[in-house]
């Protein structure tokens, strides 16, 4: 069949090559989209390409038209959102490798391309080394591993998952047949971190431009500038916001910044209200386009005839500069890791620039004064090339270290303990007796059963045992650690196998453990299972599901949960003369555990067959479920507090983030309190960055403060005075205290009236007060003062045409604070105007209380009036006409 007018490249067998490239994003463009314009690529040279998407939490939207688009291309879109071994959802990394690894097992690929983010080829590669599965050769390309997008974006890891993620990416860019780096600077990276990948080839990812098409690239005025910058701090919205603080002042007349979604979060603010609240002090327009792909973004640069500006803080791939080049955009970047590499003196592009605001400002002025000519530089062809010779890489095939010091049929010492559970026991036995590999004894200790049905079965077993040359022992009751140490000890074979009495071996297992031992070279082999609640064995595999999935390290999660395996473990003789035994703490459930976390702690290779080896039977009274969780974990505890591993750094990173307070981890959104007239940005940080109510959000405020232009690209409209109706502030960081507000004033002197003292009046009449003949009359809004702020202004006025001379005064004091009247009022409160005396009518005058220092509590707002002399006795009308509240 010919596709895209070539014929399909053929295998050894003469069919098409059988290629599956896995990914698990499928956007158009950027790293997220690398891997789809791989398959791309193969499937145009005749390769039969399957595009093996594993989607994770996130449910496959609109995937009829993606199947149709890759159609289109000869790609074969197949969505790996669940496994028949699994529970029906792929929610952890460990369930998406395990899928993945199921998916490969029957789908008989010859190559596998998969990246090396997430660790989805992990258990493949991991049943390779523990011969559980011959593979075609995987290819992991690697992009921006866990670990180095924390360092970049200079965060800890914060969660056992992404440690986990690390753990399992180093190990698969180890284990590949083949390691590819899309720059050298992330090849560098890994080897300054001790992996292991020396052989590791530098292949630079795929320009997206030439998938844009663009009707042609506009030639730049140097009116607009395009960030093509994310969202995460390495990408360095900050930095270009620092440089254009400094080019504000001197801004060229009818600049324009466009910046583009997704939206994130940078230390806890929202990306975009970042960017809005830093342009308050610009004179430039902003727009802001919500949702852009990487494709679209560079679309925009043609059309617009823009200069891109690309201020990252750190690049793996450089593929920006590398589209930009491509396509013969103009843009100006900074020189770090992967962008030095893509940069071209060819493409007659500005220098790249430090990771410096005033340097960047500076490159940005230049470019704007004078804006590039650039010339597109074709890598395209080459860089295509490149990544179809990896095809014909020579696959190194890994000769793994064959243990043969006990021989090719060495003995294997199962070791079972039990007690009182003699339906179980015959069950476990049955499948010990059915093992395809002979060669093997079982030690059964009998830990004191008291039952006289399990007294009647031993004796019933004996004969059978002796025949066969193995062991019954019958010990008093001193638990489980105890037993199984006595039959390791009363064993012959260098290899141990422990089997629980209410677990079943499939027939196959001890061979399988012996395969793997022997081409691992592990010390300690665990394996998956079937789980299953019944009193007897399932006759069907098909009846049990994978639940359990450890990873087999590393040590920095093995504090956390058993990250190992069960107990049902293979193991060398060895590993007890070099970390002792089983503890023997009567009651306790976790002896696995902690006794394969001093074995990894200890040195020893501990590997997991990622291949169900045996039935495990889960029951609500078993030890695992009736035992004490803290008790249970002390020992451990133990074994970690004895011998720190290597991997501790990573406790520590845990520890830290999870337990620093919020206010350190995201010191931007902590920043915003403390003015308030960013609260509106600090709402923004709690919605989710990319929602249609965060988009409206950032509308919002941008017409609050004057950029009807920026809401409207926001929401894709014309250009309106967005949400000046709606707006509670008159200036950057004010409020005017409305109806709903003034209406909770409080009387704080109570004098004998036959008319109201105290009145609001609606429609904005403000707070009506009476004079009175013994004293002045005053008013509190409790707590209406908000943290922070500064000062409180009132407009107020008399509003009768026989009214007599009268005072005002406002104050700000706190809430619990009595206030005599006779006293000097503005030693009782923190903050007062002093008394306003007022002879004209129907004329407003402003008084304003101001704080020296601003406070952190919520203060009350005092109003007060009085005779300026003596009552006329006629009708007095005082208002309160408008508060307002200001943050500076």
């Amino acid at each position: 069949m010919a596709v895209g007018g070539k014929e399909r490249r053929r295998s050894k067998e003469g069919k098409p090559r059988r290629v599956c490239v896995v990914t698990n994003a499928i956007d158009h463009g950027g790293e997220d989209g690398a891997m789809v314009e791989l398959a791309r690529l193969f499937a145009e040279e005749g390769d039969d390409v399957t595009l093996l998407w594993v989607p994770g939490r996130d449910a496959p939207t609109e995937e009829a038209a993606r199947h149709r688009e890759l159609e289109a291309a000869s790609v074969r879109l197949v969505i790996l959102d669940k496994s028949d071994q699994l529970l029906p959802w792929l929610t952890t990394p460990e369930s998406r490798s395990a899928a993945v690894l199921h998916y490969l097992e029957r789908s008989g690929h010859d190559l596998v391309y998969a990246p090396l983010e997430g660790g989805l080829p992990y258990y493949t590669l991991l049943a390779v080394e523990t011969a559980a599965f011959a593979a075609p050769p995987i290819v992991v390309v690697a992009h921006a591993p866990e670990e180095w997008e924390h360092e970049a974006d200079k965060a800890f890891f914060d969660s056992a998952e992404v440690i986990a993620v690390a753990y399992m990416e180093k190990y698969c860019a180890e284990m590949a047949n083949r390691t590819i780096c899309v720059s050298a600077a992330l090849r560098h990276w890994m080897l300054s971190k001790g992996w292991k990948v020396k052989k590791a080839i530098v292949t630079p990812m795929l320009p997206l431009q030439h998938r844009l098409a663009p009707a042609g690239v506009r030639s730049s005025t140097g009116g607009e500038l395009a960030v093509l910058a994310g969202w995460r701090f390495r990408d360095g919205l900050t930095l270009l916001c620092d440089a254009l603080d400094i080019i504000a002042p001197m801004a060229p007349k009818g600049l324009t910044v466009t910046a583009f979604g997704p939206f994130g979060k940078i230390m806890g603010e929202h990306s975009g209200g970042l960017l809005l609240r830093r342009a308050e002090r610009w004179p430039f327009k902003v727009n802001l386009l919500a949702h852009a792909s990487p494709a679209a973004k560079l679309d925009y640069v043609a059309r617009a005839g823009a200069i891109a500006v690309i201020p990252a803080h750190a690049a793996s791939t450089g593929g920006t500069v590398a589209a930009c080049i491509e396509a013969g955009l103009p843009f100006v970047a900074t020189n770090v890791d992967a962008n030095a590499e893509r940069w071209s003196a060819q493409a007659r592009q500005p220098r790249l620039v430090d990771p410096d605001a005033a340097a960047l400002a500076q490159a940005i002025s230049a470019a704007l004064d004078d804006p590039p000519r650039p010339l597109p530089v074709d890598s395209l062809s080459q860089c295509r090339q490149s990544w179809l010779d990896t095809r014909n890489l020579p696959t190194p095939t890994r000769r793994w270290r064959v243990d043969k010091s006990a021989g090719s049929s060495p003995l294997v010492s199962i070791v079972m303990a039990h007690r009182n559970r003699p339906l179980y026991l015959k069950q476990a036995i049955a499948a010990i007796e059915a093992q395809t590999y002979d060669h093997l004894e079982l030690v059964l200790v009998d830990d004191g059963s008291d039952l006289d049905e399990v007294r009647r079965l031993l004796d019933t077993l004996e004969p059978t045992f002796r025949q066969r040359g193995w062991k019954i022992l019958r010990r008093p009751h001193k638990h489980l650690g105890a037993a199984r140490n006595a039959g390791i000890r009363a064993s012959h074979g260098e290899l141990i196998l422990f089997v629980d009495d209410d677990n079943a071996l499939f027939a196959e297992a001890v061979d399988h453990f012996l395969r793997a031992m022997a081409t691992s070279g592990a010390d300690i082999c665990t394996a998956f299972q079937l789980i299953f609640y019944e009193d007897f064995v399932p006759e069907d595999r098909a009846d049990g599901l994978i639940q359990y999935l450890p990873l087999g390290g590393p040590d920095a999660l093995g504090l956390i949960h058993n990250v190992y395996g069960d107990a049902n473990a293979m193991m060398r003789r060895s590993v007890f003369s070099r970390i002792g035994f089983l503890i023997e703490k009567p009651g306790y459930a976790m002896h696995d555990w902690e006794f394969f976390a001093r074995a990894s702690l200890a040195g020893l290779k501990i590997r997991t067959i990622p291949k169900p080896l045996y039935w495990y039977r889960s029951k609500p009274d078993g030890m695992f479920r009736t035992s004490n969780w803290y008790d249970n974990r002390l020992p451990i505890l133990e074994a970690f507090r004895s011998s720190l591993p290597d991997g501790a750094r990573l406790l520590h990173h845990l520890a830290i983030a999870q337990n620093a307070h919020r206010s350190e981890i995201e010191s931007a959104r902590e920043n915003l309190k403390y003015t308030p007239g960013n609260r509106k940005y600090l709402e923004l940080c709690d919605i989710e960055p990319n929602s249609d109510a965060a988009i409206e959000k950032l509308a919002s405020i941008a017409g609050s403060i004057g950029r009807p232009d920026t809401a409207a690209t926001l929401l894709g409209r014309p250009a309106t005075d967005h949400n000046a109706a709606d707006r509670p502030d008159v200036g950057g960081g004010s409020i005017i205290l409305d109806y709903d507000m003034l209406r909770s004033a409080r009387l704080l002197t109570p004098r004998v009236s036959a008319l109201p003292l105290l009145l609001v009046a609606p429609d904005d009449g403000g707070v009506f007060l009476r004079p009175h003949a013994d004293g002045p009359v005053a008013a509190s809004l409790d707590h209406h003062f908000p943290a922070f702020f500064r000062k409180v202004e009132a407009s107020v006025e008399i509003a009768h045409a026989d009214a007599p001379a009268m005072d005002f005064a406002l104050a700000l004091a706190r809430p619990d604070q009595p206030i005599d009247w006779q006293q000097d009022i503005g030693k009782q409160t923190i903050a007062f105007s002093g008394w306003m005396s007022i002879e004209d009518r129907f004329v407003r005058h402003h008084l304003v209380a101001t704080l020296r220092t601003r406070r952190k509590m919520l203060l009350s707002i005092v109003l007060a009036v009085r005779f300026t002399a003596t009552s006329n006795g006629f009708p007095t009308n005082a208002f309160f006409r408008t508060l307002t509240l200001f943050s500076d």
